[in-house]
């Protein structure tokens, strides 16, 4: 057989092996080009390197504790401050006993949503599975703390309602409403962090598209400076909806005790 028909019939069209190495990219992997949805392993990657800076941060904050904090510490302990009087305010008395999860998952989230403002980084939370581990974490932790705050009856009964009769109908809807605010928490914060950063990826690469011609202040900047506030809207956003869902979970026996003193003087 000749040589050409040889390599022809190998390749099973003439330049067969080029589009298959093309198509596999390097290493027989998906290669990520501008505009892509970048890949799971990519933001994660990221994403431990948000966590890293956190755990670096904390540790140097409480590397060298002192009576009169000053340096990190002093940063540190203003941050602290703030998340206390944060979850007093929305979840009320006792509400900073859950200060070290709130302020753990602001401090990610926000971290995160700024990552991807960095050139060659990108956003963990442009990715729908951060976010839905994310809600996961937050629907489990509230439905663990209700079961502690509550009893497994009172949990059950928090989804029940106060009329034997009514709650037929509303435990189903109570227990779907429930399951349903993880999905929910998720596909916001996915949606606008995408978003944003894919906003922000066109305009950029339209920028650089134009500068020979017209030499203008890059077009993604505006934008590149609202999201410094959307980013921290977002991560607040997440958080004050997490600390609301653990405020009808802890005052759930406060709204049936007051119940209960208003109709005892009835009775009487």
């Amino acid at each position: 057989m000749p040589p050409e028909e040889s390599g022809q019939s190998a390749g099973h069209a003439p330049g067969g092996h080029n589009a298959m190495h093309a198509a596999q990219g390097h290493g027989g992997h998906h290669e990520y080009k501008l505009g892509d949805i970048p890949g799971p392993w990519l933001l994660f990657s990221n994403g431990l390197l948000v966590a890293f800076i956190l755990i670096a941060f904390g540790c140097r904050a409480t590397r060298k504790m002192a009576e009169i904090p000053h340096g990190w510490q002093n940063l540190g302990e203003m941050i602290v401050e703030t998340f206390v009087g944060f979850t007093r305010g929305v979840i009320g008395e006792g509400g900073e006993k859950h200060v070290p999860f709130v302020g753990t998952l602001f401090l990610f989230i926000y971290i995160s949503n700024l990552w991807g403002q960095i050139p060659g980084f990108h956003s963990p939370t442009a990715n729908l599975s951060t976010t839905l581990a994310l809600g996961l974490i937050v629907f489990f932790y509230v439905q663990i703390f209700g079961i502690r705050q509550q009893g497994l009856k009172g949990y059950l009964g928090h989804f029940w309602g106060p009329i034997p009769l009514a709650g037929i109908l509303l435990f189903p809807i109570e227990v779907i409403s429930e399951l349903v605010k993880p999905f929910t928490l998720a596909m916001r914060l996915f949606g606008n962090i995408f978003g944003e950063d894919t906003v922000i990826i066109v305009l950029a690469t339209l920028g650089v598209a134009l500068l020979p011609t017209v030499p203008l202040i890059p077009l993604h900047f505006p934008v590149l400076v609202l999201s410094l506030l959307t980013t921290f809207v977002q991560a607040l956003v997440f958080t004050l909806l997490t600390c609301i869902y653990i405020s009808l979970q802890s005052h759930h026996d406060d709204h049936r005790s007051e119940e209960a003193g208003h109709a005892a003087p009835a009775h009487s």
